[in-house]
């Protein structure tokens, strides 16, 4: 199994959110920052930090869903929410490390990302080349 992850280089962000819109526009076709499902944020020392889902190995989201809506898939690694069969009770929002998982607008169900299948649209406008798509085997 060769699953895929994001990193973020802070040293290379500028900080444009040009990720952010991307996200917003494949997710929601609209270029909204508040519909983006990754962040870009100012940290402690004043440098950017992403903050995006980590499709972790042992997802917390997952095992704090009380009607199983999110699954791993174990070819890819790529954790995902079935927003049909989520009640949105925002117990993965608490189990999650980083509070990841939201509230999708307009539907109860939370969402998440999804690395767009495999090909997240977030890495393709990062002029900087702040963001990659990496095999999780490699960077441990």
């Amino acid at each position: 199994m060769n699953t895929k992850i994001i990193l973020h280089n802070p040293d290379r962000c500028t900080g444009c959110r040009q990720c952010m819109t991307a996200c917003s526009f494949r997710n929601f076709n609209t270029y909204n920052y508040d519909l983006s499902l990754c962040r870009v944020i100012r940290g402690p020392d004043n440098e950017f930090v992403r903050i995006h889902c980590h499709h972790c190995s042992d997802p917390m989201c997952l095992a704090a869903c009380p009607v199983s809506a999110i699954s791993k898939d174990l070819q890819t690694g790529i954790v995902t929410v079935d927003k049909m069969r989520c009640i949105g009770c925002k117990s993965c929002t608490w189990a999650c490390p980083i509070s990841v998982p939201q509230m999708q607008r307009g539907l109860k169900a939370m969402t998440k990302c999804d690395l767009c299948g495999g090909d997240p649209s977030c890495i393709k406008v990062c002029s900087a080349k702040a963001i990659q798509l990496v095999s999780r085997e490699g960077n441990r």
